[in-house]
C-alpha cells in the first residue's frame, strides 16, 4: 500500500514538473513575442521618422534650397542703397539752372558704441555740427542701444569740409588708441571712442538764375522726383540709377559646409543722372522775359506770354510768361496751358486754306464795304481802311474781317475743318515738357456757317499759344508743321552726348508757293499795314497783329481783350518767329499793334544785335570769336579735375559756365562765388596756388 502511494506521488510530481516546464516555456515564448513586437514597432517608427527627415531634407536642400539659402544669406549680410546724383539742367550757352548739391549726414551704430564713449563722441561731433542737439542725440542713442539697433541718423546736413574733419578726428583717435594699447594685455586694451561713425550722402536740388526759367525748368518734390516742367518730362534721364552695397558678416564655419552661402558681397555702384542741355539761350530768354515783365506791369495785365522759335527746326529759343510765383503749387507755364482766342493773327491760316484748296488765287480781289451778313449775324471790320476793291495783300495788311468771311464761304465745312486739324489745332504739339494742355476741336456738326465765319478771323476758337505759334509757323515754313522742342541734347557726366533731339516734320500742310505768298502778304502788314511800327531798318520783317475780344457768359465781354503780335524774319527764308500775347491789358490802348508789337520789335532787335544776325538771317561770327572757341575746346577738363584733387587751383580761363559746374568739386571747396555767364575771364586764387576747404574762390564769367 505504501509502495503504491509512493509511486502515485512520484507520478504526480513528474506530471506537475512537466506542467511547470510547459508553463515556463509558454511564459518565455509570450515574453519573446512581446519584445519582438516592441522592437518591430520601434523600427517602424524609426523608419517613418527617417523617411520624414529625408523628405524634409529633400524639401530644404532640393525643392526650396535656393529660397532658404537666400534667407540664410540675408541673416548674415547687409544691404545699403546709394542714391544717385540727379543730373544738371543748363541753357544752350552754358548757364547752369538746376543741379544737386552734395551734402552728408552722420550715421551712428549704437550697437558698437560703448556707453562710456557716447558723451565724448557727441561732443566731438558738436564741434563740426553746430546745430546738433546733444541731449536729444544721447536720448535717441540710449533707446537704440537698449534694443540693439544698428542705425541712428543725426538729421543734420554737413558739407565736405565738416565730413573730412570728422574723419580726421576718427583717424587720429584710432592711431592714439593703437599707440596706447602697445604692450598691454587684451583685458587692458581700450577701443576707439569714435568707433561706429559713418556717413550717408544726401542731395539737395538747387536752382540758379531760375526766375526767367521757373515754369520751363520746373521743380522736384522732397524725394527729388521731377513733378513739373523739364524736371518731370525728363525725370528718368535726370534721376540716374540707384546703387547697392552688399556686405557679408562672418558666417559660422559649420553653416558654410552645408549651404551655398558665400562669405562675400556683391555691389552695384550708383549711376548718376544724365545732364540736360536746353535749346534756350540764357541771354535771349532774358530779353523776352524782361519785355513780358514790363508789359505785365505797365498794362496791369492779367497775364503775358511769349515764345521765340527757330522756324525751320521747331527749336524753342526762349519761352516765358507772367505772373511768376515763388509758390511751386502756383507755377504755371501759360504758353502751353492757357487758352486764348487768337483774333486776327489767325487770318494767314484762313488765306492759306483758300489758296491751297484753289478757291482763291494770288490774283483774287475783294469788293468790300466794311460789313457782311452771315445768316442772322453781321460781321464788321474794325475800321474803314479795308474798303473798295482790294487784293489779298491789302486785306491782310489792313486786317479785314469781312474778306476772311468771304474766303471761308468759298470753302465747304469739311475742307475748312480738315485744315484746322491739319495745322495742329485740337491736339497737343508734343513739346518735351510737362503739363501741355489742349482743347478738343469743335465737331464738324458744330461748325455752322456763323461759327465758320467767326473762326475765319480768329474768334470762336481757342488754343494755347504754342499751338497758335506752330500753326503760324506752318504757314511761313513752306507749309511744314514742326514738332517743337526745348531740350537740345542729353549728356552723360563726362559730356558725351547720350541723345540729341533733331527737327521733326509732322506733316506738310501747304505748298511752298502758298507759304511764299503768305509771307509776302505778312510783309505788307509791316511795310504798309497795321504792323508798320515793327519795321527794323535793313531787314525784311513779316508779321500780323491780333486783337480778340474775350468771350464769357452771355457772349463777348466789353473791355476785355487778348492782344497779340506775331513776327518773323527774314521774309524770303524765315529763321526766327516770335509771338507775344497780352491778356487783358488795362487802359485805352488794347490793340495788339499798340501793346504787343513794341515788345516783339524790341526782342527781335536785341536778338539781331546779340547774335550778329545779318539781313539774310545768318549769324555773323567774328574771326576772333572763332579763335576763342577753338582755344576753349582745347581745355582739358580731366586735367582741371586732377588739379582740384591735388588742392591746386587750375587755370580756368576760357571754360564755359556749364563745364565749370560739371568739374568743380563743390563739396571739397564750398566757399566759392560765381558772377556773370559765358566763359571764365578771371579767377581768384590764380592758377597754381594751393587751396583747401576754407579757401575763398571767385570765378568771373563774361
Amino acid at each position: 500500500m505504501g509502495k503504491k502511494s509512493d509511486i502515485l506521488n512520484k507520478a504526480k510530481r513528474n506530471l506537475e514538473n512537466k506542467k511547470s516546464g510547459k508553463d515556463k516555456r509558454i511564459n518565455s515564448e509570450s515574453m519573446w513575442n512581446k519584445w519582438y513586437i516592441r522592437v518591430m514597432m520601434l523600427c517602424f517608427v524609426l523608419f517613418i521618422y527617417t523617411c520624414i527627415l529625408i523628405g524634409n531634407l529633400f524639401k530644404l536642400q532640393i525643392l526650396k534650397g535656393d529660397m532658404y539659402s537666400a534667407l540664410g544669406e540675408k541673416q548674415y549680410s547687409s544691404e545699403n542703397y546709394i542714391k544717385p546724383k540727379r543730373g544738371k539742367i543748363s541753357t544752350d550757352d552754358g548757364q547752369l539752372l538746376a543741379y544737386d548739391d552734395e551734402q552728408y549726414v552722420v550715421i551712428l551704430d549704437p550697437s558698437i558704441i560703448k556707453e562710456e564713449n557716447i558723451d565724448k563722441l557727441l561732443d566731438m561731433l558738436k564741434m563740426y555740427i553746430e546745430p546738433l542737439d546733444v541731449e536729444k542725440a544721447r536720448d535717441s542713442y540710449e533707446i537704440k542701444k537698449k534694443y540693439n539697433k544698428k542705425y541712428l541718423k543725426l538729421d543734420y546736413k554737413i558739407q565736405e569740409d565738416a565730413k573730412h574733419a570728422i574723419e580726421q578726428e576718427v583717424d587720429a583717435a584710432t592711431k592714439q588708441v593703437k599707440e596706447n594699447n602697445k604692450g598691454k594685455d587684451k583685458s587692458q586694451k581700450k577701443t576707439n571712442p569714435f568707433l561706429g561713425i559713418a556717413f550717408e550722402t544726401v542731395y539737395t536740388r538747387r536752382y540758379e538764375n531760375i526766375s526767367a526759367f521757373q515754369e520751363t525748368v520746373g521743380f522736384v518734390n522732397n524725394e527729388n522726383d521731377g513733378i513739373y516742367g523739364v524736371e518731370k518730362y525728363y525725370d528718368k534721364e535726370l534721376a540716374g540709377e540707384m546703387g547697392v552695397v552688399k556686405g557679408s558678416l562672418k558666417i559660422p564655419e559649420p553653416f558654410l559646409k552645408f549651404s551655398n552661402i558665400k562669405n562675400k558681397g556683391e555691389s552695384k555702384p550708383a549711376k548718376d543722372g544724365n545732364n540736360i542741355v536746353l535749346t534756350i539761350d540764357n541771354k535771349i530768354q532774358d530779353m523776352l522775359d524782361r519785355e513780358l515783365n514790363r508789359t505785365f506791369n505797365e498794362y496791369d495785365a492779367t497775364s503775358t506770354m511769349g515764345i521765340l522759335l527757330e522756324v525751320e527746326t521747331g527749336k524753342v529759343l526762349a519761352m516765358s510768361s507772367y505772373p511768376k510765383s515763388s509758390d511751386y503749387s502756383k507755377v504755371k507755364n501759360r504758353t502751353i496751358t492757357d487758352f486764348f482766342e487768337p483774333g486776327s493773327i489767325f487770318k494767314p491760316i484762313t488765306v492759306s486754306m483758300g489758296l491751297q484748296s484753289k478757291k482763291i488765287s494770288a490774283d483774287t480781289r475783294f469788293q468790300l464795304n466794311g460789313s457782311i451778313q452771315v445768316q442772322d449775324r453781321v460781321v464788321r471790320d474794325h475800321d474803314d481802311t479795308a474798303l473798295g476793291n482790294l487784293s489779298l495783300a491789302d486785306v491782310i495788311a489792313h486786317s479785314s474781317n469781312v474778306a476772311m468771311v468771304k474766303i471761308s464761304q468759298k470753302l465747304d465745312r469739311a475742307t475748312f475743318y480738315k485744315y484746322l486739324a491739319s495745322v495742329g489745332l485740337g491736339s497737343k504739339t508734343g513739346i518735351d515738357t510737362s503739363a501741355e494742355m489742349t482743347k478738343k476741336l469743335l465737331s464738324l456738326k458744330d461748325l455752322t456757317e456763323v461759327r465758320k465765319a467767326n473762326v475765319a478771323f480768329g474768334q470762336g476758337i481757342a488754343m494755347t499759344q504754342i499751338q497758335m505759334l506752330m500753326a503760324l509757323n506752318t504757314v511761313i515754313n513752306n507749309g511744314k508743321l514742326m514738332k517743337p522742342y526745348i531740350v537740345d541734347r542729353i549728356e552723360d557726366e563726362n559730356g558725351n552726348i547720350v541723345k540729341k533731339n533733331n527737327p521733326i516734320v509732322l506733316r506738310k500742310v501747304f505748298s511752298d508757293e502758298v507759304s511764299r505768298l503768305n509771307r509776302s502778304y505778312m510783309e505788307a502788314v509791316v511795310s504798309r499795314g497795321t504792323g508798320k511800327d515793327a519795321q527794323i531798318q535793313g531787314y525784311r520783317v513779316g508779321g500780323k497783329t491780333g486783337t480778340a475780344q474775350k468771350s464769357g457768359k452771355g457772349g463777348y465781354q466789353k473791355g476785355r481783350y487778348f492782344s497779340s503780335f506775331f513776327a518773323f524774319f527774314p521774309v524770303d527764308r524765315p529763321k526766327y518767329a516770335l509771338l507775344i500775347t497780352i491778356n487783358e491789358p488795362k487802359g485805352k490802348n488794347y490793340y495788339g499793334a499798340l501793346v504787343a508789337l513794341p515788345s516783339v520789335k524790341k526782342v527781335l532787335t536785341e536778338l539781331i544785335n546779340y547774335k550778329r544776325i545779318g539781313p539774310d538771317g545768318e549769324t555773323k561770327v567774328e574771326p576772333s570769336v572763332k579763335e576763342t572757341v577753338i582755344e576753349e575746346n582745347k581745355k582739358d577738363l580731366n586735367e582741371i579735375k586732377t588739379m582740384f584733387s591735388k588742392n591746386v587751383m587750375p587755370d580756368l580761363k576760357g571754360v564755359v559756365l556749364r563745364d565749370f559746374y560739371s568739374i568743380y568739386p563743390q563739396g571739397k571747396y564750398p566757399n566759392f562765388k560765381v558772377s556773370g555767364s559765358g566763359k571764365v575771364v578771371d579767377q581768384y586764387p590764380k592758377a597754381g596756388e594751393k587751396i583747401d576747404s576754407k579757401t575763398n574762390i571767385k570765378i568771373y564769367f563774361q
